[in-house]
């Protein structure tokens, strides 16, 4: 291939084909109700790492993207200390209002950072170039997991797993994953640790912050966005239903993350030609859209267990959302780029806002209304982004 970044959209795809056979796996070791506490967990733990990341991931992908690199291992190790406090934060939010996954949340907050560190390495690879440890870091966690849980599944007859054990085991994975993807990054570019007493840490993380303090204002709301159906799920209606809404949201964000690695990793392109866009990626999209519809009773029926079912119905409301949302992250990055993140954060916060007051106004029960809402939230944001840009046309004219 003339361009070897082509490749990652696939190794992205295949990685979170990997990691959809994970949750396969997950789902026949442990019960739906264990699968639903695991999906509220992820909810609210994967909002919390937002400010765990302090928004730095996206802005060392940002600066490796302008091969601006001097500020990189100020911004990693500010990023461990906050990550630090914000999971102790996380552990004792679950001691006041979840006891029982108290434990199971406090792993699953250390899984999480260790998975969003090796994301860094990722990004900081994809924006400077480094294909090879781009393609690592993508594969290595959910093929070291997929190993772990394949030991477990075969042995679950003997042993009674509990949902902290496969956490526990999760863990080990990511910290095994991210110790590769770092000793393979340093082999062309150092990225390391240092500390230099705790004055220099704070002042690090405060200077940290002022910088990338929008990116993660506007992460926030789009990680919200994606997951608060799944909070309301869990307090308005049963196990049952957030489990179905959860598988339905998995199978859609492994199409989704196929498109979104085609934006990171040939953004460059599609910024200087936008055409492509309509050309290239708008067909894809709709291609996507009609084969998930197509798909999905099949998908169901051999791969989930007969309890999961009548997720097919879900998923053939939300991948409607694909077109607008990748649209959408496709002028996320593009504002990153050209330093107008304040506008990510003011559009996401609009349809955030307005997705929360839908639904404490509705109270809804059924799976449906959560579908549709999933999709008008992402629906809104596009509109605002093309509203916002046709506004702009007309003020150059």
């Amino acid at each position: 291939m003339k361009n070897k970044s082509l490749i990652i959209p696939f190794v992205e795809v295949l990685s979170k084909a990997i990691s959809f056979l994970n949750i396969l796996l997950f789902i026949r070791i442990l019960n739906i109700e264990d699968y639903a506490d695991y999906s509220y967990l992820v909810a609210i733990v994967l909002w919390s790492s937002v400010v765990m990341d302090g928004g730095i991931n996206t802005l060392i992908y940002n600066k490796s993207l302008k091969n601006d690199t001097n500020e990189i291992n100020t911004l990693f190790t500010s990023r461990l200390f906050l990550s630090l406090v914000v999971i102790t934060i996380v552990g004792f939010f679950f001691l006041y209002k979840s006891p029982l996954l108290a434990v199971s949340a406090l792993i699953f907050s250390f899984v999480t950072y260790f998975s969003s560190t090796s994301a860094l390495v990722k990004m900081l690879s994809r924006g400077l170039g480094f294909i090879k440890v781009d393609v690592l870091s993508i594969l290595s966690e959910p093929l070291i997991r997929f190993f772990f849980l394949l030991i477990i599944y075969f042995t679950r007859f003997i042993f009674q797993y509990k949902l902290w054990h496969v956490l526990l085991i999760y863990l080990i994975a990511g910290v095994i994953a991210f110790y590769i993807n770092k000793l393979y990054l340093n082999s062309v570019f150092s990225l390391n640790f240092y500390f230099n007493g705790i004055k220099s840490i704070y002042s690090n993380i405060v200077k940290s912050l002022k910088q990338s303090k929008y990116y993660l204002f506007y992460y926030l709301m789009l990680v919200g966005i994606g997951r608060v159906d799944v909070i309301f799920l869990e307090s308005y209606s049963n196990k049952v239903q957030l489990a179905l809404f959860s598988s339905a949201l998995n199978l859609y964000q492994v199409a989704q993350l196929f498109f979104i690695s085609i934006i990171t990793s040939q953004f460059i392109k599609l910024y200087n030609s936008k055409k492509l866009i309509i050309k290239f990626l708008v067909p894809l999209l709709i291609v996507s859209i009609l084969f998930t519809n197509i798909a999905s009773p099949i998908i169901y029926k051999y791969l989930f267990p007969l309890d999961y079912i009548n997720g097919q119905f879900v998923l053939n409301i939300l991948i409607i959302a694909i077109l607008p949302s990748i649209i959408n992250y496709y002028y996320i990055v593009e504002n990153n780029y050209v330093d107008r993140v304040k506008l990510n954060f003011g559009i996401l916060l609009i349809a955030f806002v307005v997705k929360i007051l839908i639904y404490l106004t509705l109270k809804p029960i059924d799976l449906l209304t959560y579908s549709y809402v999933f999709v008008f939230a992402e629906c809104a944001v596009f509109l605002m982004f093309i509203i916002k840009k046709k506004y702009e046309n007309i003020t150059d004219k």
